[in-house]
């Protein structure tokens, strides 16, 4: 071979090694950021304490990022429907977690955990000033982040310092409307909840000598994608059918929607499922799903209402979309290959 052939296939070989060792960085990078230290928070309790042991606590767990506008409204609709129905809600959350109800028991007490992810905003304060309104002997609780860590991260520790038996993940722009939301997520939680109590090796003791199992209820918008996909752009629908794809391929076949910002868990499933949780960002939730087929964590789906609210922060232009997906696909793509080569372990 001549000389300026073994130059090009040097140039070339060079080429090969320095993309893949790019790709693997890149597809690796989330997986650095878990291996680091953990992202600080501090935290305060505006209204309210926690009942004795046995009163039931839904816990509220509302990641916000640069909210102040869109905060307010939501905790308004979601006080006002919770307080309204404390009644009935409280039969279904013992029915839930399977108590039969009776009104000698406690009325449930709701825990509104707020954790600001490191916004550039006035959402801190605007959820102080509407904590320290707050009359009804709830708990409502500001967690603030030391600086901006990613929806995931936000949630994980949001969800770790919650103290209620159930606990909703729900988002703050208001999307999901609650009063729909919550009453299928809880019947569809109690019936799953009945149905793991017949295998007592996923069953896990917690307050109260009940019985809770590990589960947990995803709120879909999945029933909803023949009318969003009229609505949408063409490069808006064609990356939401590129994502559900992958989701099938690269984490599970069984959740449609792995995205809707509306999920409901047990205390037993929380600690399981977050404590191994390493994504902070956006696709956190599809590396959620992995975690609990892994465990054997029983997982359903339930259509809710959810409409487009202004102000998303994925409302971006074509290339930034496309940026955001790309990113998304990458954080998949981390999560099987860490879990499969054996980097990321889980504890039990």
């Amino acid at each position: 071979m001549d000389t300026s052939a073994t130059q090009v296939l040097d140039y070339v070989m060079g080429l090969i090694v320095m993309a893949t060792t790019f790709a693997l960085c890149y597809i690796f990078y989330p997986a650095y950021v878990a291996s680091g230290r953990g992202i600080g928070s501090n935290d305060v309790t505006l209204s309210g304490k926690k009942s004795d042991g046995e009163a039931p606590i839904l816990s509220l767990v509302i990641p916000a990022y640069n909210e102040e506008k869109r905060l307010p409204i939501m905790l308004n609709d979601t006080f006002k429907y919770l307080n309204k129905n404390r009644g009935n809600l409280t039969d279904l959350f013992y029915e839930a977690v399977g108590v039969h109800p009776n009104r000698k028991h406690s009325k449930i007490q709701y825990e509104f955990i707020i954790v600001d992810d490191g916004s550039a905003d006035d959402t801190a304060g605007v959820a102080k000033k509407y904590g320290e309104r707050v009359k009804s002997g709830d708990i409502f609780k500001i967690i603030s982040m030391n600086r901006n860590c990613g929806k995931g991260g936000a949630v994980r520790t949001g969800m770790l310092k919650s103290t209620g038996q159930l606990c909703l993940m729900i988002d703050s722009d208001g999307a999901t409307d609650i009063s729909d939301g919550l009453i299928k997520l809880l019947k569809e939680m109690k019936v799953l909840t009945n149905e793991t109590r017949h295998n007592q090796e996923n069953a896990s003791m917690v307050g109260g000598g009940t019985s809770l199992p590990r589960c947990a209820v995803f709120g879909s918008r999945s029933h909803l994608e023949k009318e969003s996909c009229a609505s949408r752009s063409q490069i808006r629908t064609f990356l939401m059918h590129s994502f559900h794809f992958f989701v099938k391929t690269l984490c599970s076949h069984q959740i449609k929607d792995t995205q809707c910002g509306f999920k409901l868990f047990t205390r037993s499933a929380v600690v399981l499922l977050f404590t191994n949780l390493h994504l902070r960002r956006w696709a956190f939730d599809t590396e959620l799903v992995v975690i609990a087929e892994k465990l054997n964590i029983p997982l359903s789906e339930v259509g809710v209402i959810w409409h487009e609210v202004d102000g998303s922060k994925l409302d971006v232009n074509k290339f930034a979309l496309a940026l955001v997906s790309l990113g998304m696909l990458r954080d998949m793509v981390c999560v099987r290959a860490c879990y499969s080569l054996g980097i990321w372990k889980l504890n039990r």
